[in-house]
């Protein structure tokens, strides 16, 4: 599908992609072209008249980009990801977008949310194009990077969790929630880092068609993504330590079994060898007291007594 949108005379309309490029070319006003899940001939049949290199038509149709920024003079090429949680996992979604000095294209496979809300924005806000695509494109940059914020206090709360159940006798499957966890964030670390690189690369003095007044704005996009890549860092911290507890707790609790067990088998070992004198066969004495089988009980029980008696004593229970 193609959705184009043109803004001339201070009013957004959507319109064919074709005669937005021609409006754009003849400076008759800005214009974006949103490719969702289209093949590569169909996008470069409609954006011949751009001159786009084809390099960029490869890559944009190709989801194996890692976050990037390539300068090709009159137009930027950027690779951006979207992100939500799913499944215990991030579900990421590439974003290919191409800025020049007039127009704006971007590429996605599927629906993307920060793509979406901008056409519900463009409708309303036709400034977002009215003075050139950067605004645009903050936009989108902005949307994507505050979605990421609610999959971080997804993880938080799941991490609080894990940590409250940590001395749980019944909390089993910690490893596997947190080994989960420690995969999904690894994958959204490997899309955040360089795509806050690429973000930073857009505040610099470095590319033509981002006018200087836009630069404090993509700023503040980067220091919500950087403060994103800090937390996933700690993240990744306190579930290492995590894990490490859970282990700790684990052989604690094994040592308490085994000691317990032990001092079971401790208190065994008197009266199997009281038992094992009185049931030789041989003529013992007490066998023809009256009420004899008492003494014996009797005396398995002192024995039972002292034996656990000495183990408080030498604190060994």
């Amino acid at each position: 599908m193609i959705r184009a949108w043109l803004v001339d005379g201070g009013a957004a309309r959507e319109a064919p992609a074709d005669e937005v490029i021609a409006r754009v070319l003849a400076g008759a006003g800005n214009g974006w072209i949103d490719f969702d899940c289209e093949d590569e001939a169909s996008a470069r049949a409609v954006l011949e008249p751009l001159h786009i290199h084809p390099l960029v038509l490869e890559d944009m149709v190709s989801e194996i980009n890692r976050p990037k920024v390539d300068n090709y003079g009159d137009y930027l090429y950027l690779v951006v990801h979207s992100a939500r949680w799913e499944a215990e996992r991030p579900m990421l979604r590439e974003v290919d977008i191409v800025v020049g000095e007039h127009w704006l294209v971007t590429y996605h496979e599927g629906e993307t949310r920060s793509v979406a809300a901008a056409h519900t924005a463009l409708a309303r806000r036709p400034d977002l194009l009215a003075h050139g695509p950067t605004p645009l494109l903050h936009f989108l940059l902005d949307v994507l990077v505050d979605n990421y914020l609610p999959i971080m206090d997804h993880v938080g709360e799941a991490i609080d969790a894990l940590e409250e159940s940590v001395f749980d006798p019944r909390g089993e499957r910690i490893p596997e929630h947190a080994v989960h966890l420690k995969r999904g964030m690894a994958a959204l670390r490997r899309i955040v880092g360089p795509e806050r690189d690429t973000l930073l690369a857009l505040t610099r003095d470095e590319f033509k068609p981002i006018p200087a007044d836009m630069r404090p704005y993509l700023r503040d996009v980067y220091d919500r993504l950087a403060r994103v890549s800090d937390l996933l860092d700690s993240y990744r911290d306190e579930i290492a330590t995590l894990l490490e507890l859970h282990v700790s707790v684990v052989s604690n609790r094994l040592n308490e079994i085994i000691k317990r067990l032990t001092v079971i088998a401790t208190v065994g070992v008197p009266l199997t060898v009281v038992t094992s004198y009185y049931g030789m066969n041989l003529q013992i004495a007490a066998y023809k007291w009256p009420h004899g089988e008492l003494y014996v009980l009797a005396v398995l029980a002192v024995t039972a007594l002292l034996t656990y008696a000495v183990l408080r004593w030498k604190r060994w229970d």
